[in-house]
């Protein structure tokens, strides 16, 4: 293996990007079954949404995590007029995402 890679995988836990970006997508959806009205740029998630225990989460596996949220329909993402997205929970997926919260909590 290369050595970066390596340093990479010992850093992450052996983890793979995609667990990872799962981890993240989990954490957005927890906060947001807690905080329903909740809205907000990638900057503002990065700073108020995630734990602060937590691992740092680099801006692009959040990015990740909201990009596979968006597409499964589980958040909304707007343009505001500074043309950052926003984003927010669709409540008509509230059941579902309450029951993957669960399924982790399991595991």
């Amino acid at each position: 293996m290369h050595r970066a890679c390596e340093m990479k995988r010992r850093r992450s836990g052996g983890r793979s990007r995609r667990d990872t970006t799962s981890e993240v997508a989990l954490k957005i959806l927890r906060y947001l079954d807690q905080n329903p009205n909740a809205a907000d740029t990638v900057d503002g998630i990065l700073e108020w949404w995630l734990p602060k225990q937590s691992i740092y989460e680099e801006e692009k596996v959040v990015k990740r995590a909201l990009n596979e949220m968006v597409k499964r329909n589980l958040i909304l993402t707007t343009q505001s007029s500074d043309a950052r997205s926003h984003y927010r929970l669709n409540t008509e997926f509230i059941q579902e995402i309450r029951r993957m919260i669960k399924e982790s909590d399991r595991t």
